[in-house]
């Protein structure tokens, strides 16, 4: 009793940093490989241990300032180019020739988005989002400690698991109740399902990218470079995936299209929009259950549940944990089954 009071309670004081232990956790298992080839040459295990960590750091945060700078940059670009035709009471122009029926439709819009009363509300939803925008940054610039001793825990972890990780899964090994042939066989397991799930979803994520960067390029869309690095990263994104990237694009082609009177354009949007829904978009439903379930010895469909529902009860780091308990609720299972039987 005592001890399970201990374990809750422990559980308790760590719970506010869960995520940062978890993605630590996660960190030094993808990187495991680059510590062992930099204690090859580094026999001291602190040593290797403290630059392997900040190698994994500098990895991860130098392309993503750079990704992040670039995509910003483009973002208020096109926020000020909005806001200087909203002012200016050319949103929409005028087409030509006024009697075709489209172009009856374009001008009757250009002519109510270029009413003050109209352009007051532009501008007063510009204001707003300024305003949103202001706020979201103060808040994240109050949030700059806590981010801080996240990534100072997130470190710290992988510092420890990177030169003592072997003896941890020894140490859980031995504490489970179980034969010591079970016990390997639940930690070779969960090594695989973690190993599926991590990999398989990097897998996923470059393979979408690199659709999307082609689907840009086919369809005459600027930088098709970038915006497929972007949807690597954007996959990893739950429930919109790459979806945040390619239907934005797809309806701007379809809107310069109407506006324009440029058929090519609509059609151009349109198949942009079917090709992120069933070529992009259908890659994350298939491979990834494909990929996870072959390796990890889970049905797809467990992968799918285990995926959706650890998302939902830890976030983000549930796509990896989620698996992984019913990775190991599976194996217990098959355990009880052969002793009894």
């Amino acid at each position: 009793m005592i001890f399970l009071v201990l374990i809750i309670v422990s559980f308790l004081i760590i719970k506010p940093f869960l995520t940062a232990v978890l993605t630590g956790m996660i960190l030094s298992y993808i990187f495991h490989p680059l510590y062992s080839r930099i204690n090859k040459k580094v026999p001291s295990k602190n040593i290797s241990s403290l630059i392997a960590s900040v190698l994994v750091v500098l990895i991860i945060t130098i392309p993503l300032f750079f990704l992040l700078n670039t995509v910003s940059k483009e973002a208020y670009t096109t926020y000020l180019l909005s806001k200087q035709k909203i002012l200016s009471g050319q949103f929409l122009t005028e087409c030509q020739p006024i009697d075709k029926p489209a172009c009856k439709a374009v001008n009757y819009l250009t002519y109510k988005a270029n009413q003050p009363q109209v352009r007051y509300y532009f501008d007063t939803t510009i204001k707003s989002i300024t305003g949103k925008v202001t706020e979201d940054i103060s808040n994240i610039l109050f949030s700059i400690p806590i981010l801080v001793l996240d990534s100072f825990i997130i470190m710290f972890v992988m510092f420890f698991l990177f030169k003592d990780g072997k003896i941890f899964v020894h140490k859980i090994e031995n504490m489970l109740p179980l034969k010591p042939n079970y016990g390997k066989h639940v930690i070779k397991k969960l090594d695989d399902m973690a190993s599926a799930v991590i990999y398989g979803s990097l897998i996923v994520a470059i393979v979408q990218g690199t659709l999307g960067g082609i689907g840009f390029f086919i369809f005459g869309l600027p930088s098709p470079l970038l915006w497929g690095v972007i949807m690597i990263f954007a996959s990893l994104l739950p429930y919109i995936g790459t979806s945040v990237i390619w239907l934005p694009a797809s309806l701007f082609l379809i809107f310069s299209g109407y506006v324009n009177l440029e058929t090519g354009l609509i059609i151009k949007g349109i198949l942009l929009m079917l090709y992120g829904a069933f070529i992009i978009g259908m890659v994350d439903n298939i491979l990834k259950p494909k990929l996870i379930g072959d390796k990890s010895g889970l049905h797809p469909v467990l992968v799918l549940l285990s995926v959706v529902g650890g998302l939902n009860f830890l976030g983000f780091i549930g796509v990896i944990i989620g698996p992984m308990i019913l990775t190991a609720l599976v194996t217990f299972i098959n355990i009880y089954e052969e002793e009894k039987g």
